[in-house]
């Protein structure tokens, strides 16, 4: 087997769907379950096999598509789904999408890598803060173009502020790196409110007596049927009676018969002297004073009381004994006067942890807690104090299947926080709020209190961040306090946000990134902050003049982005058509012709197309190389086609002009300096520009530019309307896309053709001898051409009549054509100098079979460039 030293691969190898280049296969080591796929390259041909090789590889690295190459498109793109990032406003996050590429220099809407954070930095400072990506590759940003808006961000002050990170750098030091995700169900209501109300009903504080309560202690239990009030909690203050059964007897003589009461009085201990109330069943209380007593330490025993006295008597005097019930058992509600409250220090649903208070409402610390038993009859109402909201819905901080070590959680007061006194002052209120959180697969609730307390009417508000254990964390709120009736008292408070960090990146390899922060809320409009916006210049090596490649730097070059495209997509400079990128660089740099544009997600191919477009050439691909073709005025012929070597006749079509055919273009165009969408009309001498065809171009940014293409594209629908059609050999493949050539046909009054058969030195240049008669008009003037062996034609030349009517006298430099029987004869092309050719540039070149070719070609017409260095009119 024999190898063979080529400048280019004939193979195309992936490994694992990896591109593989050619200068690698000698090191690569294969393992046995490596998937590699060789495919074999096409090189020659006019838009040979390549083109599906540049469309498979760029829909493995970018999931583009690559479509079936043609001509030049000046029509609309197709209509789809998606906002093209050239026409975006707004920062917005492209999940699942291709990162835009930028080229040259364009506006940027940045998007975001991690969603806007929104958090309250204190009581009247709101800030956002995002990470967003500008692009793969590095970019020139000035700091005048860094934007809100229309507003560069210098001119906000310390109310923003944004740093440009480059490909690879360390995030782990700006807190925009940190992706929070906030509950989308948190937040904005829409019955207009900012954000979910945290209010207290009366229905949620009145308790609704169970079967019956158990007692112990300082605890208290509800029958499993029912809950206390979800409006109480802790500090809520509760009032309790507690009916038992007590054995009553007579006690003492005829001038002191008292009743005796025995049971539990653990309750309303200590009882010594103490001013009580009675309530026999349901009856009225009666007002007693105990003054006699066996009570052991748990307040088992007996009591003896005497009726309080009469407003009439003596103060200090006792009334006499209580006497009013006959020996028995008797169900009696005991409490000490003034009546005492309970202060609720732990809550659930179904159990209450209290301690007495006493009249000041300081803890009582003589209280010895209830007597064990349960009561059917017993009775606990709210009294006030602490009133708690409803329990909010409960929300689960994070995606599925994500965790999370912090919370933040956000509160708003509408109308702000305070009291308005009667002369307009305002002084502190405050408010509470408990936060509950759970692991949402299972487990406890943790609870935290926060108390706020402010004295204004401005809107303010307050971001707590809260450290959790790992886990998905379920959350839900409730305001402590109730709600005021009083229009004096502000203290509206409403759910704002809920976020969670969740895991994030410290590095993007390949983007540059931006970080961002602006203080919001009544600083900055909201329908601004998704406005951030740079305005970047692509950093990319440049094409020098001798054909190498500088150190990266900002460019709007062409060929450096359609080099860059290409590499992209593993392709190495081999290619390229180097000299023809090279030479078309120098007129693209001469002119000023630029491609700026963000590309969204597209093909291979359009990418290429779109970037040459912009400098009035086509994308091509010719004998295996990725080669852009420049449609430009022309001077010299490439080869050339007659009779003698077509196999099919040349035919030639007219498309005459319609009624409904268009009378103008107009250019849809983004302008550099206004970053909006902008139309200039294309129009003729004579036009009225009624029926326009509508032009969509990217990539160009100013309006003479714009201008100058939709003439290009004018000027071709009125004077490039002919079309032509022949067969050959293997001639055609001499050509290349949009060459210039010169065809001849044999129809009467047209070009006259030949083999030379001898060429000679004669006065006034050579004397050509061919092997058809000529036709000569006098008094006219006539030319000359003829035809390499390699299909190269060479004139024309002023053809003067010979000695007969087989010769021609012409002056045609050396080196002359070699008449010689090894190779074809020379073909001679000759007529009238005004119309004896056609020109034309070549459209498309079809094989048929391994030995024809199909051609069809557009006719050359200089008017076609007549705009291309000329302004639009004012």
């Amino acid at each position: 087997m024999t190898y063979t030293l080529a400048e280019l691969p004939k193979s195309h190898v992936t490994v694992n769907g990896q591109p593989l280049p050619m200068l690698e296969w000698a090191d690569r080591h294969l393992a046995a379950d490596d998937d590699v796929e060789m495919r074999l390259i096409q090189h020659g041909g006019v838009f040979s096999g390549l083109g599906k090789l540049l469309g498979s590889i760029f829909n493995f690295a970018f999931g583009w598509l690559m479509p079936k190459s043609g001509s030049q498109n000046y029509g609309s793109p197709e209509q789809g789904q998606r906002l093209e990032t050239t026409s975006a406003k707004a920062n917005q996050a492209k999940l699942g999408d291709v990162v835009p590429e930028l080229a040259g220099r364009f506006r940027r809407f940045p998007d975001y890598l991690t969603p806007p954070r929104r958090r309250f930095v204190n009581w009247r400072e709101q800030w956002l803060e995002f990470h967003a990506c500008i692009g793969p590759g590095q970019y020139q940003i000035n700091d005048a173009d860094v934007k809100v808006g229309d507003t560069p961000f210098s001119a906000l002050g310390a109310d923003g502020s944004y740093a440009i990170y480059g490909p690879g750098a360390d995030l782990s030091g700006t807190s925009t790196h940190e992706h929070w995700h906030t509950v989308p169900a948190v937040g904005g209501t829409s019955s207009g409110t900012a954000g979910l109300e945290m209010s207290t009903e009366m229905a949620n504080r009145e308790n609704t007596q169970p079967a019956s309560y158990s007692f112990d202690g300082n605890y208290i239990w509800r029958s499993s049927e029912s809950e206390f009030p979800s409006g109480w909690g802790a500090g809520t203050l509760v009032s309790i009676s507690l009916p038992l059964t007590y054995s009553v007897t007579r006690e003492g003589t005829v001038l002191n018969i008292r009743n005796r009461f025995y049971g539990q009085f653990k309750h309303v201990m200590p009882l010594s002297g103490a001013e009580v109330t009675m309530r026999i069943g349901s009856g009225p209380a009666i007002a007693l004073v105990v003054v006699a007593s066996g009570l052991d330490a748990h307040g088992t025993g007996w009591i003896e009381l005497r009726l309080q006295p009469s407003d009439t008597e003596i103060p200090g005097t006792l009334g006499p004994w209580y006497n009013a019930l006959e020996p028995g058992e008797y169900v009696l509600t005991f409490a000490l006067h003034p009546s005492r409250q309970w202060y609720v220090e732990q809550y659930s649903p179904h159990q209450i942890v209290v301690w007495r208070l006493l009249p000041n409402g300081l803890n009582d610390p003589a209280w010895l807690g209830f007597p064990s038993l349960t009561s059917s009859g017993a009775v606990v109402s709210y009294e006030g104090g602490t009133v708690y909201g409803e329990w909010s819905s409960e929300f689960v901080a994070t995606p599925a299947k994500e965790t999370t070590t912090a919370l933040e959680i956000d509160f708003f007061f509408p109308n702000g926080l305070g009291y308005v006194r009667e002369n307009g002052d305002v002084t502190d209120q405050g408010v509470g709020i408990e936060i509950q959180y759970r692991n949402a697969d299972g487990g406890p609730r943790a609870t935290i209190s926060k108390w706020y307390e402010n004295w204004t009417l401005d809107q303010i508000g307050v971001t707590e961040h809260i450290s959790v254990p790992q886990m998905r964390p379920a959350v839900r709120v409730r305001r402590v306090g109730a709600s005021a009736t009083s229009t004096q008292v502000k203290d509206t408070i409403q759910w704002y946000g809920l976020k969670s960090r969740l895991r994030t990146r410290t590095s993007y390899p390949r983007w540059t990134t931006m970080a961002a922060k602006l203080r919001v809320g009544g600083r900055l409009g909201a329908q601004s902050e998704n406005q951030i916006n740079v305005v970047a210049t692509r950093i990319l090596p440049v094409l020098q003049s001798d054909g190498t490649w500088s150190s990266p730097q900002p460019t709007r070059d062409i060929s450096a982005f359609a080099r860059y495209i290409t590499g992209s997509i593993g392709y190495s400079d081999l290619n390229l058509d180097a000299d023809e990128l090279r030479r078309l660089d120098a007129i693209w740099k001469t002119r000023g012709e630029t491609l700026d544009h963000v590309y969204d997600l597209t093909t291979a191919q359009d990418a290429l197309k779109l970037a040459f477009r912009a400098g009035f050439s086509e994308l091509t691909v010719s004998h295996g190389l990725i080669r852009p073709v420049r449609d430009d005025v022309r001077t010299q012929f490439e080869q050339s086609y007659s009779t003698l070597n077509m196999t099919k006749p040349l035919r030639e079509s007219v498309s005459p002009r319609k009624p409904m055919d268009p009378d103008g273009v107009e250019v849809e165009y983004i302008d550099a300096e206004t970053w909006t969408s902008m139309t200039v009309k294309c129009l003729l001498p004579g036009d009225q520009g009624f029926k326009l065809e509508k032009l969509k171009l990217d990539g160009v940014t100013d309006r003479v530019r714009a201008w100058r293409i939709g003439m290009r594209r004018r000027r071709e629908q009125a004077y490039r309307n002919r079309e032509y059609s022949f067969g050959t050999e293997m001639d055609a493949f001499n050509s290349e896309y949009l060459s210039y050539v010169p065809l001849f046909d044999d129809e009467p009054g047209n070009a006259q053709m030949g083999l030379l058969i001898d060429i000679s030195p004669a006065s006034g240049g050579v004397l050509l001898r061919i092997s058809e008669p000529l036709r000569w008009v006098a008094g006219a003037s006539h030319s000359v051409g003829y035809r390499t062996p390699d299909g190269k034609f060479i004139g024309p030349f002023v053809a003067s009549p010979g000695p007969d009517n087989y010769s021609i006298i012409a002056d045609i430099p050396q080196p002359w054509p070699e008449v010689s029987l090894k190779q074809e004869l020379p073909h001679i092309y000759f007529g009238l100098t005004a119309d004896w050719i056609k020109p034309a540039l070549i459209t498309n070149i079809q094989a048929r079979g391994t030995d024809a070719t199909d051609v069809t070609a557009a006719n050359y017409d200089v008017r076609v460039y007549a705009d291309d260095n000329n302004n639009p009119p004012d």
